[in-house]
């Protein structure tokens, strides 16, 4: 499958507090075709945009937010059934068990891994 445009038009929430990080991943997406959602900088806003937006296609997430860990909008994502993958600075061993089977990438992220990974979910959940 040609993965050029995959990501054209896909709906991907982006959770993330870091400014920096959020806006290198929205533009990329936006340069991708996707339509960002978000970004949401905790878990109360991914929850609402969960809530008032339509249902994502994919989800990016930070694990550690300024207010807590995402894992309430993990739980979320696996009820509505949107698959996501993690960004994050934690050790495996630091994440509960139920979540370490999303992908998950080191901070510092690279752009295109993350881009490839989110276009592999897109296409895997196709």
């Amino acid at each position: 499958m040609n993965t050029a445009n995959v990501l054209n038009g896909r709906r991907i929430l982006v959770v993330e507090d870091q400014c920096a990080v959020a806006l290198d991943l929205c533009e990329g997406l936006d340069r991708e075709g996707a339509s960002v959602v978000g970004p949401a900088l905790s878990v109360e806003d991914a929850l609402q945009m969960l809530e008032s937006s339509v249902r994502p296609d994919v989800a990016v997430l930070d694990i550690r937010l300024s207010g807590g860990p995402v894992y309430p909008v993990v739980d979320r994502l696996q009820e509505l059934g949107v698959p996501y993958l993690f960004t994050t600075a934690c050790e495996p061993s630091e994440i509960p068990e139920r979540y370490r089977c999303a992908p998950r990438f080191e901070k510092p992220v690279r752009l295109d891994s993350i881009l490839a990974a989110i276009r592999e979910q897109v296409t895997s959940a196709s």
